[in-house]
């Protein structure tokens, strides 16, 4: 039932997926839980998705610093057999060996972990559970964590299509609003220009023309930097509607993007650019003019592709920095404060890392990583 509601309530999937990890540690009088899933259909790392009772450098510890695999350490051997395995304490088991320091630093001792399968019979990650002390795990909680797994598991089906639903919504709004400014944009000026002419005022016509042929090599330089042609579009658009309130919206020379890496669909890619742009333009949107610029770096080398953008607004407090992604939070009145929130939804899904940097003397950067 609990994990019925989180799915019916609708909320973020990263929401959901804490909700059953919170559900399952309660069910074995566990201290702390975790959901950890495949990456992709056919990859073999996996990735944390969801927690309860565990701490965020848990997280940055088996996403980034030693990611897990199919096949190694408790949960790869778990998803890998699809059979529930059971270690009574961390420190003597050799398949937690790695992870040990880590199991000091969370004061668990114990875990549990079971494999998450949908209805044909794929397994798709573990749902672990965690105790402070170290013990047998009986019989009963197994079958009753394997239980919770089996629903959870279809939960996850269907809150993922609720969350891709979302997303694909969110992406096509920001294209749509994209597209419908710069619509406007284009019949104001062919107004104008007849307007002009009507009146015959030739020489003023001719300079709004070439005002509007300058805004077009904008679109030239775009596309020839940016091959994926959603991306571009995108920043096109953006770059006119910021051009209008008087903000500056700049490619950096460097940029180059051929493709989008692996696992990164169109509308993710929107969603992350218009997100982070978004914030950016509106950080500087009080600022004087000098400052009331945004610069956009898409880097692709062999390895690795970054996302990045930069602001010249007031930046965030230092305190402040840890929560700037958290749902909810915002520094700006009368916003909803979702924007990097989902920005982070969907790099930690596809497999990225973002990273938040303030700059100085005034500014903010924020970066998204994705390495091959």
């Amino acid at each position: 039932m609990a994990v019925s509601t989180a799915v019916a309530q609708g909320e973020a999937l990263d929401d959901t997926l804490d909700r059953i990890a919170e559900t399952a540690a309660s069910f074995v009088s566990a201290q702390a839980a975790a959901i950890i899933l495949r990456r992709g259909e056919s990859a073999t790392g996996l990735a944390l998705a969801g927690s309860f009772g565990l701490g965020e450098q848990y997280a940055e510890h088996l996403n980034e610093t030693r990611p897990l695999e199919m096949g190694k350490g408790p949960s790869g051997v778990a998803a890998a057999t699809g059979r529930p395995l059971c270690i009574e304490n961390v420190f003597e088991s050799e398949l937690c060996a790695p992870w040990r320091g880590l199991a000091i630093r969370q004061h668990y001792r114990a875990m549990l972990c079971v494999p998450l399968r949908q209805e044909d019979d794929r397994v798709i990650g573990v749902l672990n559970t965690y105790r402070a002390k170290s013990g047998e795990w009986t019989d009963r909680e197994v079958d009753l964590t394997s239980l919770l797994a089996d629903h959870a598991a279809i939960a996850i089906r269907t809150a993922n299509l609720l969350d891709d639903a979302r997303r694909q919504v969110d992406g096509l709004s920001l294209m749509v609003r994209s597209l419908r400014a710069q619509s406007h944009e284009h019949a104001n000026r062919l107004h104008a220009i007849y307007g002009l002419l009507a009146l015959d005022e030739v020489d003023e016509a001719r300079r709004l023309i070439a005002a509007v042929e300058g805004q077009h090599s904008v679109y030239g330089i775009t596309t020839s930097r940016v091959e994926n042609a959603t991306l571009a579009g995108l920043l096109v658009a953006e770059t006119a509607i910021a051009h209008e309130s008087g903000i500056d919206v700049v490619l950096d020379r460097r940029s180059r993007l051929r493709e989008l890496p692996a696992g990164l669909a169109d509308l993710d890619a929107v969603t992350i650019l218009g997100n982070m742009l978004h914030n950016a333009v509106e950080a500087v949107e009080p600022m004087p003019a000098s400052r009331r610029k945004v610069s956009v770096a898409l880097l692709q080398r062999r390895d690795e592709t970054v996302f990045r953008v930069r602001d010249w607004g007031p930046g965030v407090a230092p305190d402040d920095l840890p929560r700037l992604c958290d749902r909810d939070f915002t520094t700006k009145p009368g916003h909803s404060g979702v924007g990097l929130n989902l920005v982070k939804s969907v790099v930690n899904r596809t497999g990225g890392k973002l990273a938040v940097e303030p700059k100085r003397p005034v500014g903010l950067a924020v970066s998204v990583t994705y390495r091959s």
